[in-house]
């Protein structure tokens, strides 16, 4: 169905009105002599509307005549009826054809490239290395190859673990840099940075002073940088105890993963009435330009035409060219306005509240790092008090292990 319609719209075709006693009797001999008809709709007992191929216009001339009926052009559809039009107007035509001549042109070149994720590795030198492989202002797209340059970065520079070049008017170029794992210069202990209890330990170097289910205190050696022999096995003939002094037969950087467990209350409560904003579905936005100390308001409100409100603003700048920016920045206000509702809660519902405020709690406060295992939520006091109170238990999963060094 879609190639008929984009094979008329090419060829062109013309949408008839047929007038007269019969036109059953032209549509059947329309078909007799292979002219195609579709989309035929009866405006009435002696009206017709129909669509045919330009090309058999011609055609439909005799038929009409054969036939005792009346053909009247209702309209004219088509890419050829569009180029006539242009016969004219060839200024317009060029005009077109320029504009989007222009366009591709200006939509191949690279106008800006911006790189991101850069700590120690300075941008200028991304973009000084990116430019060797054709990724700079000025150039066309096609000039930068991405495979290219993704791979010319990090052979030049060992410092990154990632690449991801994006070419376009905006390109792009997304670093990842390495994060190498702290050293110890000689002999070193793994140590705990807090209180907890082992949840697991992976020995990599150096030998375990702890295991799993232990409690242990901060800064508590947890695998030992120094290595000592195992305990002499007790000789039942000799009842003399062995030496409990012995010494390390070697001193090694120690190193390993320890996991620890740790537990952590969040508090939340909830009123059974409270008084609530809630959004009525009605907004509003402004849109101004900011030039200096001036403000011009393109469209909307100069002033808010609600009572309660929130609001959220866009800023944005035009891009910097040669290390030249233009002090004009275009501002997006939208004004969401607010109503305030009484709400009554249930005490399921109250409690339901004060766990998500427990929760909120829980997102901010929990470190970085931590996994959290297990949640346990606890009602305190009646279904009669008010506010609800709840507090949330939640039990994590954290690296405890940290590096300190020692002399032997």
């Amino acid at each position: 169905m879609i190639m008929k319609k984009m094979w008329a719209y090419f060829s062109g075709y013309i949408t008839l009105v047929v007038e007269g006693a019969h036109p059953e009797r032209f549509i059947n001999m329309a078909f007799t002599r292979g002219v195609h008809l579709w989309d035929l709709t009866w405006s009435g007992t002696d009206t017709l509307t129909v669509k045919v191929y330009a090309h058999s216009f011609r055609a439909l001339r005799h038929v009409a005549r054969q036939s005792s009926c009346r053909i009247r052009i209702l309209g004219k559809r088509g890419l050829p009826f569009a180029v006539f039009r242009f016969r004219h107007r060839r200024m317009l035509l060029a005009g077109a054809v320029i504009f989007c001549l222009l366009l591709y042109f200006l939509s191949s070149l690279i106008w800006t490239v911006d790189v991101t994720g850069t700590r120690k590795i300075a941008a200028a030198r991304v973009k000084d290395l990116a430019a060797a492989k054709g990724l700079k202002q000025g150039n066309f797209c096609f000039q930068a190859q991405r495979d290219q340059v993704e791979d010319y970065l990090l052979r030049k520079l060992p410092g990154i673990s990632y690449v991801e070049v994006k070419v376009a008017p905006r390109s792009q170029v997304k670093i990842v840099e390495k994060i190498d794992p702290p050293r110890s210069k000689g002999p070193c202990h793994v140590v705990a940075k807090k209180d907890g209890v082992i949840d697991s330990i992976l020995v990599l170097n150096g030998q375990p002073k702890v295991k799993e289910g232990d409690l242990v205190r901060k800064r508590q050696v947890l695998i030992s940088g120094a290595i000592y022999p195992p305990p002499p096995e007790e000789d039942p003939a000799d009842p003399k105890p062995p030496p409990s002094t012995q010494k390390p037969l070697r001193f090694v950087s120690a190193q390993g993963i320890v996991y620890g467990k740790f537990w952590y209350r969040y508090y939340g409560e909830a009123l059974r009435n409270e008084v609530v904003e809630e959004k009525t579905g009605r907004k509003v936005r402004v849109y101004c330009i900011n030039m200096g100390n001036k403000e011009i308001i393109i469209k909307g409100p100069r002033h808010v035409p609600y009572e309660y409100y929130r609001s959220q603003t866009w800023r944005s700048n035009f891009p910097q060219w040669r290390n030249k920016t233009l002090p004009v920045e275009f501002v997006t206000i939208e004004v969401e306005e607010i109503r305030q509702v009484c709400l009554r809660r249930s005490f399921e519902e109250a409690v339901e509240a004060a766990a998500g405020c427990a929760r909120e709690k829980e997102t901010k406060g929990i470190p970085k790092g931590a996994v959290p295992v297990r949640r346990q939520y606890r009602v305190i006091g009646t279904r009669d008090d008010n506010p609800v109170r709840v507090v949330l238990t939640v039990e994590t999963k954290e690296d405890i292990g940290v590096i300190r060094g020692f002399k032997p």
